[in-house]
């Protein structure tokens, strides 16, 4: 009897290790069909069994099917526990349902289930996501009367909340606590810090703490360097960036082309070419492989400084190295073929996106559209608008101002009143083009359906 017993325990060990499997595959019907034929068989399923189901339930955004498994658990004889509730409120957290994730708290303390850090975590984390900090923590001060000792990811949790609820100043204030008081602050934690101070705005502060981080006898990871080089070229500080890529490459941590890229980019937006030519060869002599985000903005680049070869030998090279161009890569190449005037090149450009698959570009179109208008070539711009699937304000903006610029204001009002009913606008200077055009051209009842229109969009807006 002993015996069977062990056999029984060892198979429903090898049960759960193909359940999770299965689970981890995504084959959850799958998983289903394995247990209830195990059942069958006379194959006593655990706890771990039930928790494996549940959880990849809650993972695939089920938690009804999640709370379901529980059910069955409690039908089978099986007792729920903490990590049976903390997979249903991480569950919950991820559709955005902090009501339910405290109902299950609840519930679980009903059983007699006593939660772990990671409930009260993960309840901290559902919370702070849906925009509900107070109630977070209430939660973190029921912990620390409970006796659950915090562990490190208690802290990040909280800090991450804090910025992603719009306290930066409370979450810096934490970090320091944590670090006079000799608390835990891992890598996650200096990551967590700086990402947060970062999307704020605290440029400084991120520096300050990223400077701290090797210091404190941890090795920042590119990650790190990257998010505060991005930062500081976001919020204009281009000398603190390029400050932080060179401590990037003096701490051998570039292994790949995109912190390269990076920093051309910002320098090409900003104007500084000789500059971003410059870090265009150290990234050629670097040896990185280049990515579609990489060559993406060494196209750009090339464009922006007239040289058209230059920009298609790299989609050349793009091209035989078996990288795939994008809708970016599309739009880079008809916006700089229609900046230099090569108006027929650009409309192969977007025929080659269509042939490839991509037909949704807007920003394509309207570049292409824009080019023709202010060509003159309005006819052609219409048809072209026609032809595409979706259509926005800079779409209908470029092809009412060129309409009025050749004096064919009916024709412009038409499209102004279809751009309104499809809930579209366009630019003031437009709307103003259209209304003075009418007005010198005698168009009164144009005139009339144009301003109605207008004053309809306005009403629905309000």
């Amino acid at each position: 009897m002993v015996r069977m017993r062990a056999q029984l325990r060892l198979s429903t060990r090898l049960m759960n290790v193909g359940l999770a499997a299965l689970c981890r595959g995504g084959y959850l019907v799958r998983a289903e069909s394995v247990l209830i034929d195990a059942i069958r068989l006379g194959l006593p399923p655990d706890v771990v069994t039930y928790n494996t189901l549940l959880s990849a339930h809650c993972r695939a955004d089920d938690l009804n099917a999640g709370v379901a498994v529980v059910h069955r658990m409690r039908e089978a004889g099986v007792s729920p526990d903490a990590v049976t509730y903390n997979s249903l409120i991480a569950g919950a957290s991820r559709e955005g349902l902090p009501l339910r994730a405290l109902d299950l708290f609840e519930e679980m303390l009903r059983s007699g289930i006593t939660p772990d850090a990671w409930s009260y975590n993960a309840l901290m984390h559902c919370l702070f996501q849906s925009d509900h900090p107070e109630d977070a923590y209430r939660v973190f001060a029921d912990m620390a009367e409970k006796g659950v000792a915090p562990c490190a990811t208690t802290y990040n949790t909280i800090l991450n909340g804090l910025f992603k609820t719009g306290h930066a100043t409370n979450a810096y204030r934490m970090f320091r606590y944590l670090q006079r008081v000799g608390l835990p602050t891992g890598i996650v934690t200096y990551n967590t810090m700086i990402n947060g101070l970062c999307k704020s705005g605290k440029v400084g502060y991120a520096r300050m703490v990223l400077k701290e981080l090797g210091r404190a006898g941890h090795a920042p990871n590119i990650i790190t360097y990257t998010t505060v080089m991005k930062c500081c070229f976001r919020y204009g500080r281009f000398d603190e960036g390029l400050e932080t890529f060179l401590s990037l490459i003096e701490g051998g941590y570039i292994s790949d082309a995109f912190p390269y890229c990076t920093v051309i980019s910002a320098l090409v937006k900003k104007g500084r070419m000789q500059e971003a030519n410059t870090y265009c060869e150290l990234l050629e002599q670097s040896g990185s492989m280049l990515d579609r985000a990489c060559y993406n903005t060494l196209i750009h680049l090339r464009f922006h400084e007239g040289k058209l070869d230059d920009a298609f030998d790299l989609l050349d090279m793009m091209e035989k190295g078996h990288v795939e161009s994008d809708e970016y890569t599309f739009s880079i190449l008809v916006n700089g073929l229609c900046k230099m005037g090569q108006i027929e090149a650009a409309e192969k450009q977007l025929w080659s996106m269509e042939i490839r698959g991509i037909e949704s570009n807007v920003v394509a179109y309207n570049c292409l559209i824009d080019a023709l208008c202010k060509s003159h070539e309005v006819d052609a711009a219409i048809k072209l608008l026609h032809s595409m699937k979706l259509k926005d304000d800079f779409t209908y903006t470029s092809l009412v101002h060129g309409l009025c610029k050749v004096g064919r204001y009916h024709m412009a009002s038409k499209f102004l009143r279809i751009c309104l009913r499809e809930g579209n606008n366009v630019l003031a200077s437009a709307k103003r083009a259209v209304i003075s055009g009418l007005r010198s051209a005698g168009f009164k009842n144009d005139l009339r359906k144009v301003q109605s229109a207008l004053y309809m969009a306005r009403f629905l807006r309000s």
